[in-house]
């Protein structure tokens, strides 16, 4: 029986799935991450280029959609790559970018029906630019509740 239950943990542990409990003592925490209005794990992981299964495991999140303003996130040393295409948080701690963030004058939180042109419109902001401080890779792929940077 032991010797089942080694061989179910190890593989749990291979493809990510222990519990919070048994991973969290052995990570690196390479800082720490306060999460903003329409972040994401996936948003935060590709800000650090780490996991966000593994992020959720070390802080004992068990419902990853559920997090709040203001909630602090451990940021584990968990290499994801390649990363997909999607919303990037801002970093707020490391370097690991020769280009300097943005500084956003306003956050804006996308309505429904709104596009990239009409919030540019608002702000006076070429979309491009938007788009660029965003890291948004298609113009017309955004969604009600995103949270944009305006810089």
């Amino acid at each position: 029986m032991r010797k089942k239950w080694f061989l179910l943990a190890s593989l749990m542990l291979v493809i990510g799935m222990l519990p919070s409990t048994v991973l969290a003592a052995g990570w690196d925490i390479q800082g720490y991450h306060s999460v903003r209005a329409g972040e994401t794990l996936y948003s935060i992981g590709r800000a650090y280029a780490t996991r966000p299964e593994v992020i959720a495991t070390v802080n004992g999140i068990s419902a990853p959609n559920r997090l709040w303003v203001g909630q602090r996130l451990a940021i584990p040393v968990a290499p994801w790559s390649p990363i997909p295409a999607g919303p990037v948080a801002v970093r707020q701690f490391g370097g690991g970018s020769t280009d300097p963030t943005p500084t956003c004058r306003h956050w804006h939180a996308v309505r429904y029906g709104e596009t990239l042109t009409r919030i540019s419109y608002m702000y006076g902001v070429n979309m491009w630019t938007i788009a660029a401080a965003n890291q948004l890779y298609n113009l017309n792929l955004i969604y009600a509740g995103q949270v944009l940077c305006i810089p």
